[in-house]
């Protein structure tokens, strides 16, 4: 038996921050699994360390989601006064694991970013 390796292709995350007064933007795009989501915790938490009162999750351009990245989410709503955590997520993609959780009682979910940035 021979074994043999080829190289994967690497799904890449890609996130832009925006800061609107005291609030921070993050725009996610690509996938948010097992692997991807260290970094997108790492992300978070130095955005988190500028002291935002507010941090927008911008999910529209995730094309996977998984419990790494609720466990991100989680933790960055533990860090932030009530309702300070807000997703952007038109995609039951992203908003399905949310609700299934029951994480969105306390993480809002909106439609759009100005939305999420008036509530």
């Amino acid at each position: 038996m021979t074994s043999s390796s080829r190289d994967l292709p690497a799904v890449e995350l890609a996130v832009t921050l925006d800061r609107r007064g005291t609030a921070a933007v993050l725009r996610v795009a690509g996938e948010i699994d097992l692997v991807s989501a260290p970094e997108f915790g790492e992300v978070v938490d130095a955005v988190l360390a500028g002291g935002p009162e507010t941090l927008v999750v911008d999910l529209r351009a995730v094309t996977f989601f998984c419990s790494a990245g609720l466990q991100v989410l989680a933790a960055a709503h533990r860090r932030l006064p009530e309702r300070g955590l807000r997703v952007v997520s038109d995609s039951p993609v992203t908003s399905g694991p949310l609700r299934t959780t029951g994480l969105d009682a306390w993480i809002g979910i909106h439609a759009t970013v100005d939305e999420a940035l008036n509530r």
